[in-house]
């Protein structure tokens, strides 16, 4: 029994170091893509009025690029701390959001934890540089810090909330691009 049992851990084992290798299955597979359509969709339809104010708060430049300092490890982990923090947003304070419809909300919410969490997992099987909190990742926590601020200074307004709105699906569609990149690395670096 126990020279089986050394034999079943040492191949799952070889399994594992295989598999993880090959980098995070819920980008490559394009389960993200899926998942990311129906999010973006639902913050597209949950916005009802039109929007003059804008917030002048651009996405950092650098943000959701591929970097040479950077490894696979480090994009995917910036796309999780974007979730995270769109995330926080979308926690805060949205009772004076009376137009948007309540189901295609927390089915959004739902969405959001879910690329939360299987980013989370992917990030497991990943590589890093030594230095994970990059300048780009610090940009964009900054960038999310003043939407925060934003909507809290706005005291939640629906007008607000627009605005975010707006934000916040410019921010997933570039999000989106930078996973496909990402995808396109995991994918060249697997035939290798």
């Amino acid at each position: 029994m126990g020279r089986n049992m050394f034999t079943f851990c040492f191949v799952l084992s070889l399994l594992c170091g295989c598999c993880s290798s090959l980098g995070c299955k819920w980008i490559k597979d394009d389960l993200y893509k899926l998942t990311s359509k129906e999010t973006m969709n639902l913050l597209k339809h949950m916005g009802k009025e039109f929007v003059k104010e804008r917030a002048h708060m651009h996405i950092p430049p650098k943000a959701y690029k591929m970097h040479k300092h950077m490894k696979l490890g480090d994009n995917v982990f910036e796309v999780y701390e974007a979730f995270l923090n769109i995330s926080k947003i979308f926690n805060l304070n949205q009772d004076s959001v009376t137009t948007w419809n309540r189901t295609a909300l927390d089915i959004f919410r739902n969405n959001l934890y879910r690329q939360t969490k299987e980013l989370k997992s992917c990030m497991q099987e990943m590589k890093y540089s030594d230095n994970r909190r990059s300048s780009e990742i610090k940009t964009l926590e900054s960038y999310f810090k003043k939407l925060e601020h934003f909507l809290e200074n706005k005291n939640y307004s629906a007008r607000a909330w627009e605005v975010i709105r707006i934000q916040v699906q410019d921010n997933l569609e570039r999000m989106d691009r930078f996973t496909a990149h990402i995808r396109t690395h995991m994918i060249d670096n697997s035939n290798v």
